[in-house]
């Protein structure tokens, strides 16, 4: 029986035994799938000590991605890029790094939603690991503009001179928000998480302008709540969890599963 797991703190929460479980049985595959709470501080030893006995591979999600990263042994280009990893797998008996985050909210903003951020304006809230994990991808699809605001500037600015290489990042502040319009406005914030409630300015978007949280369930309602109260089109990022795992799962086994509407509504109930 083949062996993958997801390495996290806290990982209670975590729907990826569920996402995996249901793809293998849907995909004809035979494996376990387990959820495990890493220790801070000795990610790198119980993760190989996974691998040891037998592991095939496993994801990984907060804390531990940059730790990931310094764990492969070879890295795909988009988590050089990044410089975090959410999928590891074993090749050739080496440990390779990949990161599915960026194609995972691609395919859901354009194949599902329907939407393209060609010649869009796009806003990115937060300048942290989750948003690090989407620019590159972002940038890829040519937008006309591409902005992020945090409240650190200085954090900002290393993530905009991050991806010099590969488009154009700008900063905006607080203050020049309203002196733009957004067509597309992405939370990568943890605001959510708290509760913390969302204030922005007005009139710094388009009218047909779309809101997109990375988050989803209970830590995406802050930003949810700020998108009704402005008559804007909302969408949570529980579409991007299931892409991001089904190119995950096709990195391991060659075989990409099938999204169903059984499968988001399980979730959906699961929240």
């Amino acid at each position: 029986m083949k062996k993958y797991a997801v390495f996290g703190n806290p990982i209670k929460h975590s729907m990826s035994p569920l996402i995996h479980t249901y793809f293998a049985k849907h995909s004809g595959i035979e494996l376990t799938y387990e959820a495990i709470l890493g220790t801070i501080g000795k990610f790198e030893l119980e993760a190989k000590e996974f691998l040891n006995k037998g592991g095939k591979g496993f994801n990984i999600t907060l804390p531990f991605k940059q730790e990931a990263y310094n764990l492969a042994d070879i890295k795909s280009d988009i988590a050089k890029i990044t410089g975090s990893v959410n999928t590891i797998s074993i090749k050739d008996g080496l440990i390779y790094g990949d990161n599915t985050d960026g194609s995972g909210f691609i395919k859901d903003i354009k194949n599902n939603i329907g939407y393209d951020i060609r010649k869009k304006k796009v806003l990115i809230l937060g300048a942290g690991g989750a948003a690090m994990g989407i620019i590159p991808n972002i940038l890829y699809e040519q937008p006309s503009e591409f902005k992020i605001y945090n409240r650190t500037y200085e954090k900002a600015k290393k993530l905009c001179n991050k991806f010099l290489d590969i488009g154009k990042l700008d900063i905006v502040s607080l203050e020049d928000l309203k002196k733009n319009k957004f067509d597309i406005i992405i939370n990568s914030t943890s605001a959510g998480i708290s509760g913390t409630e969302f204030f922005l300015p007005k009139n710094f978007f388009e009218n047909d302008a779309i809101c997109y949280d990375l988050s989803y369930g209970a830590a995406s309602n802050s930003f949810k709540n700020w998108a009704n109260k402005n008559k804007l089109t909302f969408y949570d990022g529980l579409g991007m969890l299931l892409e991001q795992a089904a190119d995950s799962f096709y990195i391991w086994e060659l075989k990409r599963p099938v999204i169903t509407d059984e499968l988001k509504n399980i979730l959906l109930k699961k929240l």
